[in-house]
């Protein structure tokens, strides 16, 4: 069985101890946490880690956030970013995967977005790539 790499950064405490207890349970994870989500510990992290994917948790998404998920994107280029947040109890997938500009492409994205907007969530890494 192939483990996931999860780059876990929580922040707010009690949704980390549930997070690290639902994700540590999972054979296939192998979870590793940031504590602090400063630009040295960030740049500490990418030297080190490569994770498949990236969780943040928190209660809302607010300037900061957007921020963090900013930074993250542009140090792990090629790894979604998933947002949970406790206010609104929704999940949402960012990414920084690029495509060329060609009517076909446009096409396959514009299905791709109907149907994960039908609820048929699908983390297909493209073959482009920035």
């Amino acid at each position: 069985m192939a483990r996931h790499q999860v780059l876990l950064i929580c922040l707010h405490p009690l949704l980390s101890e549930g997070l690290h207890r639902i994700l540590d349970q999972q054979e296939d994870v192998e979870l590793v946490s940031l504590e602090s989500t400063d630009s040295e510990s960030l740049q500490a992290c990418t030297e080190k880690t490569h994770p498949d994917i990236i969780l943040i948790a928190g209660e809302r998404e607010d300037d900061a956030a957007t921020h963090l998920i900013s930074n993250l994107l542009n140090c792990w280029t090629d790894t979604p970013v998933v947002w949970i947040e406790l206010e609104t109890n929704v999940i949402r997938t960012y990414t920084s995967h690029t495509l060329p500009a060609t009517s076909r492409e446009l096409i396959e994205t514009i299905r791709q977005v109907s149907t994960v907007s039908a609820g048929d969530l699908r983390l297909s890494p493209h073959s482009s790539r920035r």
